[in-house]
């Protein structure tokens, strides 16, 4: 039997959780139902995904602003690849996407939104228009499914929720994992705040930031630990500008990604996340799959994630005082910090587990290229009738 052909279309390859949320699934596939490329419009970070990994990169350059040129030169990347399911990826690619695939004659076209909108009168007529082509609309959280709705005015039917799921085998309690983290960077007998992310404005770092800084007033020992690369020039200077005003340069520490970052999360005591906007977050999933309690805020997918004071605790977006305030009450509570603790993984096996997630994305791709096979032979049996009566 022919597998079925795929292709990812994607802006940037790097660590965003959007891109590897793709690389993770794409690697856990049917590799005996399913052959998967993941096309890429700009730049290609090769140490974010292993060099064995199950698909193939096709790196097809766009020019800086509109480029025209890229619509014919996807459509014969299709045409020759034969693919039977091109899905494109937030706006970057939503329009060149659909529109060489619509050339291409593409039978299935998958579009997938993971948390941040582009907005502007005509991003927002032309997104409701070609989301409304497609043959599904993936989103990782009910809650962009709604922001679809009250922002965009768009409440077609073809919107299919599938929350990220989590590698349980990778990202689990590794009590060796963190004594080799907290010796690695001299954090034995302190109480570590980590985050894992780009450092990018939707994440709200500065308020990350403050917030550390009025818990460690009350906690001197405690060290908050950040976990990423800069996506925007200087904005890592302003964190360290920020730091060092508030006084607290000491205690803070920088440390770059890793594809091993199951290895950081596990020498945290807790884990943070400040951002303005998420869709499901996987940084949050991470960190609950290797028992980190999560405090995050309350925006977007979190809350689908998080269930407060059950399996973690949220806060307000900019509320540096509610995060000051629910760390101090996780270090001050043994108990409340056990029971989050265990609650983690117990949630990740079962609600967001990757087997779950990926099963989900195989039945999607296969019952959406079935409907399309069986509209075609309808039609050519239709025409085929005609054709007989006409005679």
């Amino acid at each position: 039997m022919r597998k079925i052909r795929l292709a990812h279309l994607v802006y940037d390859l790097g660590f965003a959780g959007k891109e590897q949320g793709i690389i993770k699934i794409v690697n856990h596939m049917d590799a005996d139902r399913f052959e998967v490329d993941i096309v890429v419009f700009n730049r290609v970070y090769e140490d974010a995904f292993a060099a064995d990994s199950s698909f193939e990169v096709v790196k097809l350059p766009k020019r800086t602003g509109n480029d025209p040129f890229l619509i014919p030169r996807l459509a014969a990347l299709f045409k020759r690849k034969k693919y039977d399911i091109i899905y494109t990826h937030s706006w970057n690619t939503l329009l060149e996407g659909y529109l060489a695939a619509v050339l291409a004659g593409v039978p299935v076209k998958i579009h997938g939104e993971h948390g941040t909108f582009e907005h502007s009168k005509m991003k927002d007529f032309l997104q409701r228009k070609v989301w409304a082509r497609f043959d599904a609309v993936t989103v990782v959280a009910d809650a962009l499914r709604q922001k679809m709705l009250r922002e965009f005015h768009y409440p077609h039917d073809n919107i299919t929720v599938i929350h990220n799921g989590i590698d349980r085998r990778k990202f689990h309690p590794s009590p060796e994992f963190r004594t080799a983290f907290r010796q690695r960077y001299g954090l034995d007998g302190r109480f570590v705040i980590g985050t894992v992310g780009r450092f990018h404005p939707v994440k709200d770092h500065f308020t990350l930031i403050r917030g550390f800084a009025r818990f460690q007033q009350s906690v001197p020992d405690a060290h908050l630990v950040f976990v990423g690369r800069e996506t925007h020039r200087g904005l890592q200077q302003q964190y360290h500008d920020l730091i060092a005003d508030l006084g607290i340069q000491h205690h803070v520490l920088f440390v770059p990604p890793s594809r091993e970052v199951e290895k950081l999360y596990n020498g945290f005591d807790v884990f943070c996340l400040s951002s303005v906007s998420e869709g499901c977050s996987n940084v949050i999933l991470e960190a609950l799959a290797c028992g980190v309690p999560v405090v995050a805020t309350r925006t977007g997918g979190n809350p689908e994630l998080v269930q407060h004071d059950e399996t973690g605790l949220l806060f307000e977006v900019h509320d540096a005082d509610g995060l000051a305030q629910q760390l101090l009450r996780l270090y001050q509570n043994n108990d409340l910090l056990h029971a989050l603790q265990e609650a983690g993984p117990r949630t990740i096996a079962a609600r967001f587990s990757l087997e779950r997630t990926v099963d989900k994305y195989q039945r999607l791709y296969e019952s959406l290229l079935q409907r399309r096979q069986h509209k075609i032979r309808q039609k050519m049996e239709a025409a085929s009738a005609r054709s007989e009566h006409g005679r």
